[in-house]
This record gives C-alpha cells, structure tokens and sequence, in this order.
C-alpha cells in the first residue's frame, strides 16, 4: 500500500507497521513494535483530539483527521489520519489501524496548479509535475500487475502520438477506462473524448449518429445535425464494440481514417475534422476479417497499436487492490462508511475466476453492500456465484487463505532450518523484519529448530 499503516494493541502499543510508514515516519518497524502510539506518531492530536478512544469504545471508523506529523528528524508536515478498528478473525476487537496518508504531494500539486493560473510556474516545471500525478491515477484505477503495467508504460510511450488504436479483451475488463486514459495522458486531453457503443445503436441511427446528417435526409429529419466525429474535433473518437459495424458505415469508417473528411446522410459539403480514434472490441477482428464479416483493409487501419487488455483471472495479484477501490467508490455513491472484509472473504474473490471481469467483481461487491450489515464482508455475504475456495486431497474445499498460509509455515521452517535457528538470518533470506519474523513463528506455533 502506498499510504502508511501502523496497527495498535488495545494498549496503544504499536503492533505492526508498513514500508511506506517507516518512510513518512522515519522510524523502522523493529524501533517502533512495542513503543506507545504518541512516542511512534507524535501529532498534535495526541493529547486533545487522539481518535484511538472513540474508535476502540464504539468500534466506528474515525475519517481524515487532518494534522500535522513531526518525522524522526523533526521535520513537521501535513497528513490525514484515518483510524478504523482491528478484529481477529472472530470479529473481536483486538485493536485498531492508523491509517496515514502525506499531503504534502497534493499541496504541491495544487501550488503548481495555482502558480500555473497566475503565469508563475514555467510550462517546464509543470511538465515535471504534472504527468506524474496523471500516470498515478491510471495505475489506481485498473491494477499494479505486470500485465497492466505493461500496458500502462505503453500508453506513456505514446503520449504523444495520434496513432491509431485497437483494444481487445473480454467484456467488463476495461477497456473504455483504458480508452479514458489515451486520451487524458495525450495532447488532445484539452480537447473532447466522444464515446460511441457501436452495438448500442441500429445501422441508421449509428450513421447519423457517427456523421450527422442534413435537414430533409430522412423522415424526422427536421434539421442539421452535428455528428460525433464534428464534436470530437481536436479531440478522441472512442469507438466501441467496432464488429459490429455495417459494412456500409466500415466504408465511411475507413475514408475517416485515411482522409479525415466525410459527408453527413444527405448531405454533399465534404466535412473535414482532426480526430484521433480509439476503438474497442470483445471480438476476434482477425477471424472476423476471415469469415467475411469485418472489412481487411479497415482491420489494418485500426490494428496499428493493438491493446490485448488481460482477463482479470490472468492478473488475480490485482484483485484486492481492485477491491479497496470498488468498495471506496461504493462507500460514496451508499453514503456508508468503507467496509472491511474478512480473510476468507478475501480468498473467495480471489480464486473465483470472474468471467464477468472487473464488472462481475463490482456486481459481487455491491450485492455483498446490501447483505452486510456491520463494517465487515464476510463470505456469507457474498453471492452465492463466487466460488468456495480450492479442495484439499480429501476432495473438501480449503479456503485459498489457507493454502497461503500453509505455504508461508513451510517456508519459515525450511529457512529457520537452513540458518540453524538464527533468527536474523533466516529473517534477512525471507525478506522481512526480525519482529515480523518472530510474529509468524508465534502464529503458527513453530518449534523451536
């Protein structure tokens, strides 16, 4: 996680703690394990406002407490503190977790916007600035794995460029999210992005919907109309579900892309326009083109960056990452706090292999919305699609949480064997902190080797 976390016991002690907050705080994880909260997170809160006692009392999330840190240095800064209750797997409060994230890249980014408006920051600055905060928001909103990642680098590689592109993938993957991000990370992003699902409209209402049309063209007609790509001027055309096209529209299509030009239905005044397309399609345009069904000649135009965007089953490392997400957006659209969910919880969206893609995924979380009641997803309240775990050689069903962890045992005992019990060794071989170590020893009550 890219915010810090640092988890508390019932006596404020600290517990565990993050990378990222070893980094904000300035203290590493071994210092901090055992240590009060206020000798570990020293804010101003501590002695006025600390939110430990309200969330440990009613076991109610406590949201973005804006204050001021000092880090080990004693440098002071900004941050927003957000502390929910901690609960074992039985549900019983244990203790709670800060959750803390630095402001100071936001201000800083709003200082570049505010300086940019006042003609202070030079065009050179903000080109430093900017694209940084842009290329975060793609990876926030689909996924950190390798194969999003990929895509994603090959997206600011062709920032700015106004080739053409083609993505394909399965339904609910994101392509028209990833179509989004084309165009705001190129330099048409000023301009409009015009979306057009090409399966939504019939051949008709498609033509005119694509070109416009002339007064008088056809019955309705009673005026001239603009079509999308005249909107999309200086901007992005993404075209969705582009197989189902007519092989008349595939034509107009085709001297678009070749030309720029066209004529609106029923009309003669060649319309010229500067428009970038993206299009998007679930379907095989290949085999498409080889059954007839889809024009060659218009396939190359559009295959010039082909997008193969991964089923989500392909990229499963991206599943909890997409869930803290969907379940954030959702918390705002219901006006309810974000929900937790249990380990179980967890493994079951994991393994499942979401035909449906992302989705699928958001569907099962909203119907999970509605079946909870308290601030946790437990896996009764998923639906009931979601599948329940891996088997065991006794043919039984075995939550994948399990598999995990029995995996992780058998691990730390073969490194503890080969360091002959030493613990920073075997530590140092697993790439994880003496305490953490020590931690899963505890947890999985491994003798002593």
């Amino acid at each position: 996680m890219t915010d810090a976390i640092v988890t508390l016991d019932a006596d404020k002690r600290v517990t565990s703690m993050n990378a990222a907050a070893e980094a904000v705080i300035g203290i590493s994880e071994d210092e901090a394990i055992g240590k009060e909260c206020q000798e570990v997170i020293r804010s101003g809160i501590c002695l006025t406002r600390c939110p430990f006692n309200p969330v440990w009392e009613r076991k109610e999330t406590a949201v973005n407490f804006n204050v001021s840190l000092e880090n080990r240095m004693g440098e002071k800064f900004p941050v927003s503190i957000s502390t929910s209750p901690l609960k074992n797997e039985m549900g019983e409060g244990i203790g709670v977790i800060h959750s803390i994230r630095d402001l100071r890249p936001v201000l800083r980014l709003l200082d570049a916007l505010r300086q940019r408006e006042e003609g202070v920051t030079t065009k050179k600055e903000l080109d430093l600035r900017l694209p940084r905060q842009e290329d975060a928001k793609i990876e926030n909103i689909l996924g950190r794995s390798l194969k999003m990642q990929e895509i994603f680098e090959l997206i600011r590689i062709m920032q700015n460029s106004d080739v053409t592109v083609l993505l394909q993938g399965e339904s609910g993957t994101g392509k028209e999210v990833i179509a989004s991000m084309i165009h705001a990370l190129s330099h048409r992003k000023h301009g409009p992005l015009i979306k057009v699902s090409c399966a939504a409209l019939p051949e008709g209402v498609l033509e005119s919907e694509l070109f416009g049309h002339v007064k008088g063209a056809f019955t309705g007609a009673i005026r001239d109309k603009a079509g999308r790509f005249e909107l999309a001027d200086q901007g992005t055309v993404f075209l969705d579900e582009v197989a189902d096209m007519s092989p008349s529209i595939q034509v107009k299509l085709l001297r678009v892309l070749q030309e720029r030009e066209f004529e609106r239905v029923g009309g003669t005044r060649t319309i010229r326009v500067d428009v970038r397309i993206v299009t998007a399609t679930n379907l095989d345009l290949q085999k498409a083109v080889k059954d007839g069904r889809f024009r060659g000649d218009l396939f190359y135009r559009l295959n010039v960056v082909p997008i193969l965007v991964p089923p989500l089953r392909e990229r499963k490392e991206d599943v909890p990452f997409l869930v803290g997400r969907i379940l954030e957006k959702l918390a705002a659209k219901t006006r309810r706090k974000v929900l937790w969910l249990s380990p179980d919880a967890v493994a079951f969206l994991i393994d499942h292999d979401w035909p449906g893609n992302v989705r699928e995924l958001e569907n099962a979380l909203e119907f999970a919305l509605v079946r909870t009641q308290g601030d946790t997803i437990f896996p009764e309240s998923l639906p009931p699609w979601i599948g329940k775990g891996k088997e065991s050689a006794d043919g039984a069903k075995k939550p994948l949480i399990k598999v995990i962890e029995e995996s992780e045992k058998e691990e730390i005992i073969r490194t503890l064997v080969q360091s002959r019990g030493k613990l920073a060794e075997a530590a140092r071989a697993l790439g994880v902190g003496r305490t953490t170590l020590w931690r899963k020893i505890k947890r999985y009550k491994i003798a002593k080797v």
